[in-house]
């Protein structure tokens, strides 16, 4: 099977709610740079379908997912605008297999941050916004079950996000260490802070835009950055009640 075949296999996943088997398994070389490959194709075949890009989403952002996999850098997918769900809205189940839901922090540039060089400092002057935000991510494979390596061409699972409407940016000197409640039903299933993703979300900002400047690309001002889960992933089925509770605001939605 070749990438392109590789990319459609994926995208009728996405679209049928069909898994399949990792890509890793039945094919005996599938390299990190040709499962990347396989992502492009996969937005290009959205795009063509009528999606529009609307931001990027980091992975791997957490020092203990890195050291499971032996990859010291975070991993990037893309957000398309279909994914955005409304606050307090409704997740449809029937467009998804084994939906998850993790909590992120979600960045807004007023200017476009082009690498290589990239910095923190310069991450910090071109913040427009930082927002309490959870990413939906659904993997295309069984069981949820991948490598590397699949979870990259799958676009590292993404399925859905929801930004909140507090901008935090006033507050980025206690960003980091702001407690976070994952509630599923009214229980607390997870807790944490945003210093779990790199010890600094914006770092998230950085890797990604000198990732970027590899593929002579940007991130533009005013699209959505998702800098990575800050706890656990948390399944949820049909009916459940989500809640993510910033001190600020709380996102929820309901499955449905």
């Amino acid at each position: 099977m070749n990438k392109q075949e590789i990319a459609e296999m994926l995208r009728n996943a996405v679209l049928t709610q069909t898994p399949i088997t990792q890509v890793s398994r039945n094919e005996k070389v599938f390299s990190l740079t040709d499962a990347k490959e396989v992502q492009a194709m996969g937005l290009q075949l959205a795009l063509e379908a009528g999606e529009a890009l609307c931001g990027y989403k980091m992975g791997l952002t957490s020092k203990a997912k890195q050291k499971d996999v032996n990859v010291f850098e975070p991993i990037q997918g893309y957000l398309l605008r279909s994914f955005e769900i409304p606050k307090a809205g409704v997740v449809k189940m029937n467009t998804r297999i084994h939906p998850r839901v993790e909590p992120e922090v979600a960045v807004v540039l007023k200017k476009d941050l082009r690498g290589p060089g990239v910095t923190l400092r310069d991450v910090v002057n071109a913040l427009e916004g930082i927002y309490p935000a959870l990413e939906i991510v659904d993997s295309r494979y069984e069981n949820f079950i991948f490598k590397l390596e699949d979870v990259v061409a799958d676009n590292t699972s993404a399925s859905g996000f929801m930004v909140g409407r507090v901008n935090l940016l006033a507050e980025l000197n206690s960003l980091n260490l702001m407690g976070i409640l994952v509630r599923k039903n009214g229980r607390i299933v997870e807790t944490g802070a945003p210093a779990a993703v790199l010890g600094d979300p914006l770092l998230s900002v950085m890797y990604l835009a000198n990732s970027l400047a590899e593929e002579s690309k940007s991130i533009p001002a005013g699209v959505v950055v998702l800098t990575g889960g800050i706890t656990q992933s948390v399944s949820f089925e049909m009916g459940d009640r989500i809640e993510v509770e910033w001190p600020q605001e709380v996102l929820s939605f309901t499955a449905e």
